[in-house]
């Protein structure tokens, strides 16, 4: 599944997306120009597990921190209710 519009149309079926065959050829392009520059970065060196380049350690070390006020959050949110963020359901349609 290496052709571009085989990997447009996988990807609209998992997105649930419903695509025109006009849609899916102007998309094959995109989508392989895309690709291709995320295979560029394949030459660049990287230490397994740590997600960062090996010409950049700039590891610290992990400690804890005060977390922000709950309210000062919620207070950014578009929607909250009873200390939590509302949001619209992902999966399954509306309640």
């Amino acid at each position: 599944m290496d052709e571009p519009l085989d990997l447009v149309r996988a990807a609209a079926r998992l997105a649930r997306l419903e695509l025109t065959e006009a849609e899916l050829e102007r998309l094959a392009p995109q989508l392989a120009r895309i690709l291709d520059a995320f295979r560029a970065l394949e030459r660049f060196p990287v230490r397994p597990g740590s997600g960062e380049a090996t010409t950049l350690d700039r590891s610290r070390a992990d400690e804890p921190a005060p977390s922000l006020p709950r309210e000062a959050v919620l207070s950014a949110a578009p929607d909250s209710a009873d200390g939590f963020f509302v949001v619209p359901r992902a999966i399954g349609g509306e309640p």
